[in-house]
């Protein structure tokens, strides 16, 4: 056999023993991915907005999910709930590019509004509050028609003196797009004050949320009494999104008591409080009507008055002497 009939039959070999190892099947990138609601990394609270649809990015040094929510208004665009995981990932499925990971700057979430709401006014508010994974902001403004446009964001991570030594590390990205018909601020924050991060990196160098606090130093000892929690403590409960009103003490009032209320007046500081008319109260006698008629009738009534004669018309053995 010739050497130019052996290098002709040699490609021909080659493609049979690859095209015996190859099982067949498409093979997908690291391009976005559409994933059951069930394995997303965050959760809206309990009692809704409802999930339409997760979708997942992979890049080299992050995870990331748009998790899609059902809209009820009329403004354009969807609401969502976004994450971003920065962590050790794992080499494949992934896409070459990576996340910026950047802290968040004023200037970036203007820009990321206006993306979200052309043409819009949403403005951020200057309030500092916190959920349970730390500080957060937001932007409220009017969208179309009746709908309230709400734009939170909130960057997790731990604090600089407790990323020592490969600990502590990682951060969490989280954005929230949310628009309702007829709604409130207080409604529209419960998204952000009550929704769920599920998804973390088992690298056990990963920790954005920190070393955890140490407990009360109360807890266990005598002279610190711990009471009840209210419902008044949570104004942010998932479900009812709104703030829940102040328990109202009930008062009972006798039938037989004619008591006259009247609501208080707000006085300023440092005003005078307007006069308030006297409130007549009629107090009822604790005995019944039987008992409160004989003791009417039985009672002595005084016959005439009586006169005390001067010491100076007595005599000395006590008889009147004429004096009237």
């Amino acid at each position: 056999m010739s050497k130019a009939h052996v290098f002709g039959v040699l490609p021909l070999l080659l493609v049979a023993v690859s095209s015996c190892a190859d099982k067949g099947g498409i093979q997908t990138s690291g391009a976005p991915q559409m994933v059951a609601a069930e394995q997303a990394m965050i959760f809206p609270p309990p009692g809704g907005p409802e999930i339409m649809a997760v979708i997942n990015y992979n890049y080299t040094n992050a995870v990331k999910q748009d998790v899609l929510l059902r809209a009820q208004g009329t403004t354009s665009g969807q609401n969502y709930l976004k994450i971003e995981l920065f962590g050790p990932q794992s080499q494949g499925n992934t896409v070459t590019d990576s996340l910026s990971f950047a802290g968040t700057r004023a200037s970036q979430i203007a820009r990321e509004i206006r993306k979200e709401f052309p043409g819009k006014r949403i403005a951020m508010s200057p309030e500092y509050l916190q959920n349970s994974y730390g500080a957060f902001s937001y932007a409220v403004g009017n969208g179309q028609g009746s709908d309230l446009c709400l734009y939170g964001w909130q960057e997790i991570r731990s604090k600089q003196d407790m990323r020592q030594g490969l600990r502590n590390l990682g951060k969490i990205n989280v954005r929230a797009r949310l628009c309702q018909p007829s709604a409130t601020v207080q409604e529209l924050l419960s998204l952000m004050y009550n929704f769920t991060i599920t998804g973390n990196y088992t690298n056990p160098s990963w920790n954005p949320y920190g070393t955890p606090q140490a407990p009360d130093a109360g807890i266990g000892r005598s002279g610190n009494p711990i009471y009840p929690v209210t419902a008044t403590s949570f104004p942010m409960q998932p479900g009812s999104q709104a703030p829940l009103p102040p328990p109202v003490a009930s008062r009972r009032v006798s039938a037989s008591a004619n008591i006259m209320y009247q609501t208080p007046v707000a006085v300023a500081p440092g005003a005078t409080a307007p006069a308030q008319p006297k409130v007549n109260v009629a107090i009822p006698s604790p005995l019944p009507q039987s008992q409160q008629a004989m003791r009417q009738e039985t009672a002595v009534k005084p016959e005439k008055p009586v006169v005390i004669p001067s010491p100076e018309c007595l005599s000395t053995n006590g008889s009147v002497q004429g004096c009237r």
